[in-house]
């Protein structure tokens, strides 16, 4: 039965898991997005994470083969950093879902991609000549797959290189190809259609007509010390989804924030600055502390607090971040705390410890937020005096970083 468009939220993503479930997995919910037992990452980044030590290897007590869940993940640090672009382009976020499914030593390719194409159009009813999949340049048997087990059409199946469609866990250790799933938007949603000199496509950096909807990596490969591979003594996939992206299309809409997962935060914004929501450049602001709540909000209610170092200082700079955004829609009082009941109403029923900690992540973000207010009002004026004592336009140095530092 192919679900009627537009769906929602809600019924979209039970949709995926109800999917899978009926493929013989079992739904695992979301870990938390403060990894406590994995010192190396600060946030969860990946539907994988939880699973790391069985993809190593190691134990797996509950003898687990296929899992599906929809697991809360954050990219804010390291080598997935997308801050710089969140909310000036219309897919990038600090926090999102990802709907992922995993065999761990069980199904393989042929199965991961048939399915992958059964959920996609015959379940969610998406258009076969709006998608396209990359595979990597030296996988024959997944291109030999999509053509098999598929009916896509065969001039969208595109070989793509490492850096794209080889998927590593580190230095060395666990890898393999992957193959991507992309969503043609048409040349209408992309603001660079018309420039001089720039052509769409699939892997195009900042390209925002092909966007990537899905990526299944098939994990069969050791890498060793010396850069060499050998095969793996059992193979497993790991699928992830990025769940606004996804969402957006089966709401048919131009933009992740038009989404019915950020219409209600930007409205509550804009109610709360009373400056309308815009959705080209003049909309930034409204974007970012969309975007930024959701991040402070589930990092809270994992047990995270802002602070001077590690996670919590990234948490911090986010609010301040946010803050300084509200500033600039003419907000002097606390704004981001505000828009946490909205939060807990549009994803509190998936992911209910938003609604068990509400006044906790409140009463922590307007704390915090209060007392940035105080110090930039300090540093402003901080900043007046300095500037007014200026020696032929110049501040010195030490006030320059203290300004920095400090305020």
């Amino acid at each position: 039965m192919t679900l009627q468009k537009p769906v929602s939220s809600q019924v979209l993503r039970q949709s995926f898991i109800d999917f899978f479930v009926g493929k013989g997995h079992r739904f695992v919910p979301s870990s938390p997005v403060v990894p406590y037992d994995d010192p190396t990452l600060l946030f969860a980044n990946a539907g994988m994470n939880q699973f790391k030590s069985i993809l190593l290897g190691g134990d797996n007590p509950t003898g687990l083969k296929r899992a599906v869940n929809s697991q809360k993940c954050i990219r804010v640090s390291g080598k997935h950093n997308d801050l710089d672009v969140v909310g000036r382009d219309s897919y990038h976020h600090t926090f999102f879902e990802m709907l992922g499914n995993w065999s761990f030593g069980d199904y393989f390719k042929k199965e991961a991609i048939q399915w992958s194409w059964e959920l996609l159009t015959e379940v969610w009813g998406l258009e076969k000549e709006r998608l396209w999949a990359t595979v990597y340049e030296e996988d024959e048997e997944a291109l030999d797959l999509w053509r098999t087990v598929t009916d896509i059409d065969r001039s969208h199946i595109l070989k793509a290189g490492k850096k794209d469609n080889f998927w590593e866990m580190g230095e060395v250790g666990p890898c393999g190809p992957c193959t991507e799933i992309h969503y043609d938007f048409g040349p209408e949603s992309d603001p660079r259609t018309g420039e001089p000199g720039y052509v769409a496509g699939v892997n195009v950096d900042g390209c925002e007509r092909f966007i990537e909807i899905w990526n299944n990596v098939f994990m069969q490969y050791e890498r060793l010390e010396d850069g060499t591979l050998r095969d793996l003594p059992a193979q497993h996939v790991d699928t992830g989804m990025g769940f606004e992206r996804v969402l957006r299309v089966m709401q048919g809409v131009r933009s992740n924030y038009d989404t019915d997962v950020f219409v209600p935060l930007l409205e509550k914004v804009a109610e709360l600055t009373g400056v309308p929501y815009d959705r080209g450049e003049k909309g930034t602001a409204h974007r970012v502390i969309a975007d930024h709540v959701r991040t402070l909000s589930f990092s809270i209610a994992d047990g995270a607090t802002p602070s001077n170092e590690g996670r919590g200082y990234v948490l911090r700079r986010l609010l301040r971040r946010a803050a300084r955004f509200a500033r600039e829609l003419g907000a002097r009082q606390p704004v981001i705390a505000e828009v946490v009941p909205t939060l807990v109403r549009i994803m509190g029923g998936a992911f209910p410890e938003l609604a068990a900690r509400q006044s906790h992540i409140a009463t922590v973000i307007r704390s915090e937020e209060e007392r940035f207010g105080r110090t930039l009002d300090q540093g402003l004026d901080r900043f007046r005096k300095a500037a007014s004592g200026a020696v032929d336009g110049t501040i010195s140095g030490e006030e320059v970083f203290k300004l920095y530092d400090t305020y």
